[in-house]
């Protein structure tokens, strides 16, 4: 009897303790039960594509992040190739992804994942690209060189932005490369950015005398944009400039300053 009228006590308490306490208690499972829903939404989200979330590891790991909407992106596209060379290069692909089954040496994987990238990019694969890239970087982010192949095929999938920001970290790790400006410039070409495409080409100049790097290919890039934008005898100027850095090319240099005063 005792046991029985102490439960009826207890339950007395806990009657009083509820209607006491009763507001604070709903509000404290509505709240577990929001941080739950919530919690299972977020987990499910994120584990809807496991490729996907290891992409947002990796492009956490090599520092890159895809600026662009992917909604409006172009993952891969029909590229005209020969019977041929649309062979050699599927059959590149099947090597590479067959030998990185087994390849654990990071140098024989970087230059795996480097080679799939260049050839699912010819194939117009733009996709299996883009994540070969991604994990190259991952196993060495400092290469210029995969930065700025990595940055043409975002040009090629119409990241605009993402491509803009490879471009510009190929030339942060090396400023004093020709190549790196006039992918950028071309890049802004693309994007029909003409003062952007100045700018480059005036930073790159002025970079690279500070070097022992040859300005010459900038210079000569330089030059055919500003005969494209009929500013001919600021063209002229530099191609005279590049005759006497190339004497090699006087006559072929002339022959263009020929042609450009008969406009």
């Amino acid at each position: 009897m005792s046991n029985v009228l102490v439960d009826v006590g207890r339950l007395k308490k806990f009657k009083k303790f509820m209607k006491k306490y009763k507001i604070s208690i709903i509000a404290f499972l509505v709240l577990i039960i929001t941080i739950g829903v919530g919690g299972f939404w977020y987990y499910e989200k994120r584990a809807k594509d496991n490729g996907g979330q290891q992409q947002e590891k990796t492009a956490f790991t090599i520092g890159f992040a895809l600026l662009d909407d992917e909604k409006n992106l172009v993952w891969s596209e029909a590229v005209e190739l020969s019977p041929e060379a649309r062979a050699q290069f599927e059959k590149k692909v099947e090597e590479i992804k067959a030998d990185l089954i087994t390849a654990s040496d990071k140098e024989i994987r970087l230059a795996d994942y480097n080679n799939l990238a260049i050839y699912e990019k010819y194939l117009g694969n733009y996709r299996e690209s883009y994540d070969a890239y991604l994990q190259s970087l991952n196993l060495e982010n400092q290469a210029r060189v995969a930065w700025q192949n990595f940055a043409d095929v975002l040009l090629k999938m119409r990241a605009f932005k993402s491509a803009e920001l490879a471009y510009k970290k190929a030339i942060e790790l090396n400023k004093y490369i020709a190549e790196s400006y006039i992918k950028l410039a071309d890049y802004y070409k693309a994007v029909d950015n003409n003062e952007n495409v100045e700018a480059t080409y005036k930073l790159a100049i002025e970079t690279i005398k500070d070097s022992t790097e040859s300005d010459t290919l900038v210079l000569s890039d330089y030059a055919d944009w500003l005969v494209g934008q009929k500013r001919y005898e600021e063209a002229i100027k530099i191609y005279e400039e590049l005759i006497v850095k190339q004497p090699g090319n006087k006559a072929v240099l002339e022959k263009k300053i020929e042609k450009i005063r008969k406009y």
